[in-house]
């Protein structure tokens, strides 16, 4: 359990970071959050 909340927080800062310093990511990033959104609400 303790080793899964360190990959989820791994994911998030590298996603946090990637949308900062990559330009044009963030559309990227929130269209899969989206989708993934849509297909776990269903």
């Amino acid at each position: 359990m303790r080793t899964s909340i360190f990959k989820v927080v791994g994911v998030v800062l590298l996603t946090a970071l990637s949308v900062f310093f990559i330009p044009g990511l963030d559309d990227a990033v929130e269209s899969i959050f989206q989708i993934i959104v849509l297909v776990a609400s269903s």
